[in-house]
């Protein structure tokens, strides 16, 4: 079973991002003004819950210590892009680091363990996204996944190669 100490420090980083970026993306995908905070602890509650995972490495990505690397690094790489990143951009930045993960974690890890890692960052930006609703008035009308994070979710599911569930 992977761990943390079966990675490189750059590679490691790599994938210790992406949770957290996934998290945020979705968050930048719709306006959700006041929701803002409820998806903004979506993204930390759902991280956490990999304290629970089967996997070891996805219990080492999801403990504080952890975390808290995470979001440093992440704000060392947004700062050195320098002016003020759009919704697009960051999206955009997201999926390209998914392929990255993927792909350091598929020279290391199992099928199994790669299918549980992508489904892990799926399930973060779901929540995310159905943590406040959009539009409306003081929580009253609205949808519970905006447009804007319908379609990045629907981007991510590509990139995470996962197919779409059928109701």
């Amino acid at each position: 079973m992977l761990s943390k100490n079966d990675f490189s420090p750059a590679d490691w980083n790599t994938i210790r991002e992406l949770p957290p970026l996934v998290g945020f993306a979705t968050l930048l995908s719709g306006s959700s003004g006041l929701g803002t905070v409820k998806e903004s602890m979506a993204i930390a509650q759902q991280i956490l819950e990999g304290q629970s995972s089967d996997l070891g490495f996805i219990r080492d990505l999801s403990n504080r210590t952890e975390m808290q690397a995470a979001q440093t690094s992440i704000r060392e790489m947004l700062s050195g892009l320098g002016a003020e990143l759009s919704s697009d951009r960051m999206k955009s930045l997201t999926l390209e680091r998914v392929a990255n993960g993927l792909s350091v974690l598929g020279s290391k890890a199992s099928a199994d363990e790669v299918s549980q890692y992508r489904q892990w960052l799926y399930t973060i930006a779901e929540n995310v996204a159905k943590a406040a609703k959009e539009g409306g008035f003081l929580g009253f009308g609205g949808t519970q996944v905006s447009e804007g994070e319908q379609k990045f979710l629907n981007e991510l599911r590509t990139a995470l190669q996962i197919t779409a569930k059928t109701t």
